[in-house]
């Protein structure tokens, strides 16, 4: 009886081969090529990966040299993916074997799959035929001229979907640089299908896409910015490309301009408390004016756009006078003479929403993700250099408490990024951190003991979050619920930002995890995505109610602030921020507040007393905006130009904001090529 279920479980267990849908957990195994006319299937012989072994006919049993599986580049791959089905040696002037070899890509290797259920080799035109058009196991298999004959019809495995990225464009240069416009070109990438299109970033930013059979095309730059320009292939699937290397591009001035502004007239400062208000009228200049400096003492405290005429100098001294000129200046540099003084003696109180400002520490690498351990001392990652510094406020203090292992730069803004701890770290000492390896994004554990953290400790809670040059996201953030929250960059391609499964899942999203890396049970759609339709989300808070705010990076028209909401889709990339043709489709979650990229660019947020403060780069600002409900008000900005970029914005143990810089070597991934500021900021009410 026992062996008699045997035969009939074993006969179950084939014909179950044989008609197993295509699904990904199966495929990656391989499935049956089966004989129309023969049942049997196609078969190694010897049943060993050895390179030249013919195929042939064989009864269905399951085994590796059975299991095959046809690519989205059109080859017949064996022995879980190592050997590809290519023609091998003439047997005669109308056929030629069937043999496998170590998979290449090459067009010998290449077949295709015909309505008529023929396996038609692309370099030859034939068919895979059985000899002789036998039925027995054994029968060889072979090349030979197409015919009807049921010898050379198969049931094949449903084509895999294509994952496989172009590799990356080459041999960027430049040439016609004008001031208004250059001419990029570079080297074709490669494919295993087909590279249908190039997109062109600077710094992050889509710019344009052609074709894929284009090399060469014109852009527009702008006089005298310098700006980092690289290349990315797509292909038919969506797959995108790792970036080129950068190349920098610096266009002239159209005309020179030796003319400077005129010198800025009616300055006025007003102290508040321990801030100051200053104004003045606008100045003229042959061609424009692009910017204000607003000195303090003939020291620069601030840069403003050249439509500003205001500027707020925050976190003065109290019972202090103070002297303030404005400087205008053009897009060449020209500067006018200094204004004339202004005065002013702050108050005896702050009474103002800034109080003080104190640099702690400086860095020569960009300090990214930054917690407060139980002790007032400061953990904070230094993105470039892949390490963990131990800084301690109150004497500036540095130690360097261990490197990551497996971290590795993206040529971009890639790197060691997130860190956060848990409410108990105290007791249970894991530092969470989010990094990037040579493949990807990830977020791993490591416990500190004894003033370091342990490498050998290291634990991997979530890989396979794709990685590019920019939009890698990267902040942590532990909720009130005890779960671990994580922001993730689409990679450069919006596509990922939508899908919820498959190639990207991961991407442009914020994720939910246990603190071991689970998959909490209540996540909207049983996997780790919280919420989704996210460009390059950096910025995580939880305010007084629980309820999460993130800061994201939109492209070129605007950035946003969003309430993020269990299974929230935030519309990228139909939509950015408000623009977009797709921003009125039903089911997408406006952003609570929008900024222009040149005012934001902000990477940080944080939330004391359900007061936002917003870290901004290209802005050179920190915002505060008031929570009110479901809404951001009374919006102040403050440091515009003070301290230059900002990166990341967290709160002290005594209510106050740690804040640190982003200025040199921002998106070169070279370790300690930087000068940046760790500052304590006081604040009132």
């Amino acid at each position: 009886m026992r062996a008699l279920l045997g035969g009939i479980l074993s006969v179950v267990c084939v014909a179950a081969m044989l008609v197993l849908p295509a699904d990904a957990s199966y495929a990656a195994a391989g499935k049956p090529i089966v004989g129309v006319a023969s049942k049997q299937c196609l078969d190694v012989r010897g049943a060993m990966p050895t390179v030249g072994a013919w195929t042939a006919l064989g009864v269905c049993d399951g085994k590796a040299d059975q299991r095959w599986t046809r690519s989205a580049a059109g080859e017949l791959q064996v022995f879980d993916g190592s050997r590809c089905l290519q023609a091998g040696a003439s047997v005669s002037s109308a056929g030629r074997r069937a043999v496998i070899a170590i998979c290449n890509g090459g067009a010998a290797q290449k077949w295709t799959y015909t309505s008529a259920k023929t396996l038609k080799h692309t370099s030859t035109g034939w068919c895979l035929d059985v000899r002789g058009a036998k039925t027995a196991a054994g029968s060889e298999v072979y090349l030979h001229a197409c015919t009807t004959g049921t010898n050379q019809k198969w049931t094949v495995p449903a084509k895999l979907a294509d994952v496989t990225p172009p590799t990356p464009p080459s041999g960027l240069a430049r040439s016609a640089l004008t001031c208004s416009s250059v001419t990029l070109s570079w080297t074709a990438s490669t494919d295993a299908v087909g590279v249908t299109a190039y997109d062109l970033f600077h710094d992050g930013q889509l710019v344009k896409s052609v074709s894929g059979s284009t090399r060469s095309t014109s852009v527009a730059v702008v006089a005298g910015v310098p700006w980092g320009w690289y290349v990315n292939a797509r292909d038919a699937a969506g797959n995108v490309s790792q970036a080129s290397a950068t190349l920098t591009v610096s266009p002239p001035q159209c005309a020179p301009d030796t003319v400077a502004p005129s010198v800025p007239k009616s300055v006025a400062a007003v102290a508040s408390g321990t801030s100051v208000k200053v104004t003045w009228a606008a100045s003229t200049d042959d061609v424009a004016v692009t910017k204000y400096d607003v000195r303090r003492d003939g020291a620069v405290v601030g840069t403003v756009t050249g439509s500003s005429l205001t500027f707020t100098d925050s976190g003065l001294a109290v019972n202090s006078a103070y002297s303030y000129t404005v400087v205008a200046r053009d897009a060449q540099d020209n500067a006018s003479a200094p204004s004339a003084v202004a005065t002013t003696t702050t108050g005896s109180a702050c009474g103002s929403a800034i109080c003080g400002v104190t640099q702690v520490a400086t860095d020569t690498d960009i300090p990214w993700g930054l917690v407060t351990l139980p002790d007032g001392s400061v953990l904070y990652a230094r993105r470039d250099a892949h390490d963990i510094v131990r800084l301690v406020p109150s004497t500036g203090a540095k130690t360097t408490v261990g490197s990551i292992p497996g971290a590795q730069s993206t040529e971009g803004e890639g790197g060691v990024m997130g860190l956060a701890i848990a409410s108990d770290f105290a007791a249970d000492p894991w530092l969470y951190i989010m990094h990037s390896t040579a493949t990807d994004n990830r977020v791993v554990r490591m416990r500190y003991v004894s003033g370091t953290i342990d490498a050998a400790s290291v634990q991997v809670l979530v890989s396979g979050i794709l990685r590019n040059k920019y939009h890698n996201g990267g902040r942590l953030r532990f909720g009130p619920d005890g779960m671990l929250y994580a922001s993730t960059g689409d990679a450069q391609n919006g596509a990922y930002a939508q899908r919820l499964t498959g190639t990207g899942a991961l991407n442009g999203k914020i994720l939910r995890m246990t603190r071991t890396g689970g998959i909490p049970s209540d996540n909207p759609f049983g996997s780790y995505i919280w919420s989704y339709g996210h460009r390059n989300p950096q910025g995580l808070a939880f305010d007084s109610r629980g309820r999460l705010w993130q800061q994201e990076f939109g492209n070129s028209v605007m950035d946003e602030t969003n309430l993020v909401v269990k299974g929230g889709n935030y519309g990228w990339p139909q939509c950015e921020g408000t623009s977009g043709s797709g921003c009125g489709a039903a089911g997408l979650i406006a952003p609570k507040r929008t900024y222009p990229t040149a005012d934001g660019s902000c990477s940080g947020l944080t939330i004391v007393r359900d007061v936002v403060y917003i870290a901004c780069g290209r802005g050179s600002r920190l915002y505060r905006e008031v929570i009110s409900g479901d809404a951001l008000t009374d919006v102040q900005q403050f440091f515009v130009g003070t301290y230059g970029r900002l990166r990341t914005v967290e709160p002290t143990p005594d209510g106050g904001l740690w804040l640190t810089t982003t200025n040199q070597g921002d998106k070169d991934s070279i370790p300690d090529n930087s000068d940046e500021k760790i500052l304590e900021v006081s604040l009132g009410g």
